[in-house]
């Protein structure tokens, strides 16, 4: 097939190319196209059970032809909504659920014929509230989106929407909502009662995070206005590229995932994304797929989606570097900073797309390599055993909440100055001591991990932008950030069961503005907040480096602004 069919992959790999030649060949010799695409689980791992829990979720190997067909239905069922007087969609998920349309959202912008999008993936109240605000609420289409039935946000989100739409509609509230889930899910059960306006059945067999290219991506692609019938036949087309119907000369998905792999054994395991504006939401998606799959049993790929790109001084060896990019796009800046840090030695990996309907592709391109790599580092890319222990963690806390109405009191914090408390399990009486003392733990090839449990606002990214870049350049620390709850869903697994080469530093407030949740006898602040303290407590059990800091009732602008004064004199 031409090769100029798919958007364009380079490899830059300098001394790491012989040994992924020699990983390359090693699968040739054992016929691994063939086995991956026939789901042979061994490739991955040798116990019986985990090959069963491969085998039971590949479907998404094919999922583009199971889609394909079911393009009309999905056409058909946005002309309904939009015939119906809709205005506005909102998409409520975490995790795999919600990062495809948050990456088609600004990748293709507001489209002709298209509808406004929404995502809410976090329990803060504050943004709850900023949608509620945001939207027509009678003329608003809330898609639930939840592949177990289960997941505890969504079905919250739900509730909530649900109950102030019976407050305008009544009896016909549920004409204004949709669900996506697996068949035979409770949630089934649920939205049938309620007279949803659609359920859409996914496959058993496709896991979250491998789920871009099904309904879960596909139905809000179609209400944005996207041509998801042509999105398809481009992952179409990489499916054959990568071997779909019998292995081709430069299979594009095995070469990038036999890089990474060997890169992450050589000690290059942070995946440092690169990527301009208008792209910048693809590394969401990248990071809960690659960082999920990846991170156990003490291994993993890590993901970097917003590490500031600087010049090559203030990189170790621990990096690969992965440029995705538009061929027509200039990008002038990126690339030439990405040039600098080749002839530094460091391997880049360079994707350019055609248009942002190449996205259908690279979203297989990356599901095909992230398994590919697991086959390297010998594990199951499909299971997730680490993320359970802060749902547990969580549960426990909310038991209290329900038989005390509130949340169990943290121990003193160590230090309290200028508004904000630090919670640590070292040292230290001020909070200059608590910071010294734990960014004094820092070793060659760790990463800080900013953990924001706080309302996603322009100036508060504009902040903990500067906090990571501040460190970066300081301690020459790769560093990552992320917002709760939603990363629980994705990096969160590599967090606690990847190398304990983190740092965390978590990031909470109070709420001073909640909001209750319909049918619970908690709020969503206290939800948070629960999440919070127990992903804190599943860090510190698997013996994780941490540092709570405590925002308070004030501007958490204000308060990560004070916390970057505060280590701008530590790290002098």
């Amino acid at each position: 097939m031409s090769s100029s069919s798919i958007a364009s992959q380079t490899l830059q790999l300098g001394s790491y190319q012989s040994t992924t030649d020699a990983q390359l060949a090693k699968f040739q010799a054992q016929n691994f196209t063939a086995g991956f695409w026939q789901k042979q689980a061994d490739l991955w791992v040798s116990d019986a059970e985990g090959q069963q829990s491969i085998r039971s979720f590949m479907g998404w190997l094919r999922v583009v032809d199971e889609m394909l067909p079911a393009v009309p239905e999905i056409e058909e069922f946005v002309a309904e909504v939009k015939q119906a007087g809709f205005r506005h969609v909102v998409v409520m998920g975490m995790g795999g659920s919600s990062m495809t349309p948050i990456v088609l959202r600004q990748a293709f912008g507001q489209l002709a014929g298209g509808l406004p999008l929404s995502v809410l993936d976090t329990t803060n109240p504050g943004s709850v509230r900023e949608i509620e605000a945001a939207v027509p609420l009678a003329e608003t289409l809330f898609v639930v989106a939840s592949k177990s039935g289960t997941t505890a946000e969504p079905l919250a989100f739900g509730d909530y929407f649900y109950a102030r739409m019976q407050e305008l509609k009544g009896d016909k509230a549920g004409e204004n909502f949709v669900a996506i889930t697996d068949p035979g899910s409770q949630f089934v059960k649920q939205a049938t009662a309620q007279k949803y306006r659609r359920i859409f059945l996914n496959f058993a067999d496709v896991g979250g995070r491998f789920s871009a290219l099904s309904y879960f991506g596909l139905v809000p692609a179609a209400l944005l206005g996207i041509d998801i019938k042509t999105l398809l036949e481009r992952a179409q087309t990489m499916m054959r590229a990568c071997g779909a119907e019998g292995p081709t000369e430069n299979n594009p998905g095995l070469e990038l995932g036999a890089a990474l792999g060997v890169l992450a054994q050589q000690g290059r395991d942070k995946l440092t994304l690169v990527v301009p504006e208008n792209l910048s939401d693809f590394g969401l998606w990248l990071e809960q797929l690659v960082a999920e799959s990846t991170g156990k049993q003490g291994t993993g790929i890590l993901p970097l989606a917003g590490d500031p790109l600087s010049a090559p001084a203030v990189y170790g060896s621990d990096r690969v570097f992965v440029y995705v990019g538009y061929e027509s796009q200039p990008d002038e800046e990126n690339r030439q900073k990405v040039a600098a840090l080749q002839a530094a030695g460091h391997p880049i990996i360079t994707i350019l797309l055609r248009d942002a309907l190449d996205l259908g592709a690279e979203f297989f391109r990356w599901e095909v390599a992230t398994a590919v790599a697991s086959a390297v580092l010998g594990i199951n890319p499909f299971d997730q055993p680490n993320v359970q222990a802060a749902k547990t963690a969580t549960n426990r806390l909310m038991e209290v909440v329900e038989q005390q109405g509130q949340l169990p009191q943290t121990s003193a914090p160590l230090a309290s100055e200028n508004g904000l408390d630090y919670y640590a399990s070292g040292s230290g009486n001020s909070a200059e001591a608590v910071l010294k003392a734990f960014f004094g733990q820092t070793k060659p090839g760790d990463y800080l991990c900013v953990q924001a449990y706080l309302m996603e606002t322009p100036a508060l990214n504009t902040e903990l932008d500067a906090l990571r870049a501040l460190v970066q350049q300081r301690l020459h620390l790769a560093t990552a950030a992320g917002y709760g709850p939603r990363f629980l869903h994705s990096t969160g697994q590599y967090h606690k069961g990847g190398p304990d080469t983190g740092l965390f530093l978590q990031l909470t407030t109070d709420h001073p503005h909640d909001l209750p949740l319909p049918g619970r006898p908690y709020t969503f602040g206290t939800f948070q907040n629960a999440q919070a303290a127990g992903d804190l407590q599943a860090l510190q059990d698997y013996g994780r480096r941490t540092l709570r800091v405590h925002l308070g009732t004030g501007n958490s602008e204000a308060g990560v602004a004070e916390l970057l004064k505060q280590l701008k004199q530590v790290l002098a």
